[in-house]
């Protein structure tokens, strides 16, 4: 979304920066004004769809708690990109936390949203991409490791117990803990 935005003011800037001899009208900048707005607009409501699309989601496979915690903040705030990958938490890994560790998540905006960053990564990594992969770096700044034994996949400390859900630009990794630094 930030980088639209970046584009969208240097696309603004450029139409007023022309030279005398391009002159520009009042009205060519109202309409480069009103491009960038529709640009952010438009934005905008992929990424609420998105939000919604991965709620959904999360319910379609059994991860309430998750999709209860999801749907409190504004998901742009830990997927900020259009395609993306997310470690969601099943429902057993909530049982995991100790009571205060849950009692911070459930209660700070600002926790859910940088826990949820590093559940989340910026581009779309499958399953099998995973599987060759060392590291993953999220969208908090993380670094996971990536390790491979057989059929087992794990991410950081938690096992990858299911794969390749799609959901929008996106896809979804369902793992049996949380990715807490």
């Amino acid at each position: 979304m930030q980088r639209l935005i970046t584009i969208a003011v240097v696309a603004a800037m450029a139409v007023t920066a022309c030279g005398s001899d391009d002159a520009v009208s009042e009205s060519d900048v109202e309409e480069a004004v009103d491009d960038v707005g529709a640009a952010v607009t438009d934005a905008t409501e992929e990424l609420e769809s998105t939000g919604s699309d991965l709620e959904t989601a999360l319910r379609d496979n059994g991860l309430d708690s998750l999709a209860g915690i999801v749907e409190q903040v504004d998901v742009s705030e830990f997927i900020g990109t259009e395609t993306f990958t997310f470690f969601a938490p099943n429902d057993e890994a909530f049982t995991t936390l100790a009571a205060e560790q849950m009692a911070d998540l459930l209660t700070d905006p600002s926790q859910i949203v940088e826990t949820l960053r590093n559940h989340t990564v910026d581009t779309v990594v499958s399953a099998q991409d995973l599987a060759s992969m060392e590291q993953v770096s999220t969208a908090a700044g993380e670094s996971l490791d990536v390790t491979v034994d057989g059929d087992t996949v794990m991410v950081g400390d938690v096992t990858v117990v299911t794969t390749d859900i799609e959901v929008g630009d996106g896809v979804i990794h369902i793992v049996d803990g949380f990715l807490i630094p």
